[in-house]
């Protein structure tokens, strides 16, 4: 594997990370049903790995440490993952089209998997908590993001934006 290919993954991972984060932040604030808000998010993310985190907007400074490592350190690994992807997969990375599109379709699987499978297995408190429309649409702002941020960073750096044919 190319480390560059890696590193601009995680970067560009991170960057859909943060959209992501932001949307799903600001959507839950202004859905205001269930006792959500600005801060819901990242407390359901730490109340996967830490039950003393709140499952609802109260500030908690350990749920936002941890929440936003755990986010970050998904989002990179995801990112790095479609970076890998389109670089190697001709027709998945020929286009900046193409490239969003498998960004699209590699988050909303994910969203699946982890909305119907994985999160409310692990913690079913924190999956029924999140508002469902608002992890959909903030999977497809990562997806639609990642590939665009990647983009950007392998046109910056002077990389043939193409995929490779290897």
């Amino acid at each position: 594997m190319d480390t560059r290919t890696i590193t601009r993954g995680a970067i560009a991972g991170m960057v859909g990370g943060m959209m992501m984060g932001m949307f799903a932040m600001l959507a839950m604030w202004l859905d205001g049903q269930r006792d959500t808000g600005f801060w819901t998010p990242l407390n359901l993310i730490a109340h996967t790995i830490w039950r003393g985190a709140p499952l609802d907007a109260e500030f908690s400074g350990g749920a936002l440490v941890l929440g936003g490592i755990m986010h970050m350190m998904m989002s990179m690994g995801l990112g790095a993952g479609i970076a890998v992807l389109v670089s190697r997969v001709p027709r998945l990375g020929a286009t900046l089209g193409s490239r969003i599109v498998t960004g699209v379709m590699i988050a909303m699987t994910v969203w699946a998997v982890m909305e119907y499978v994985i999160w409310p297995l692990i913690d079913s408190a924190a999956a029924d908590a999140f508002t469902t429309w608002i992890f959909a649409v903030a999977h497809l702002v990562f997806g639609m993001t990642t590939p665009l941020a990647l983009y950007a960073l392998s046109a910056s750096a002077g990389a043939a934006p193409q995929a490779s044919r290897a």
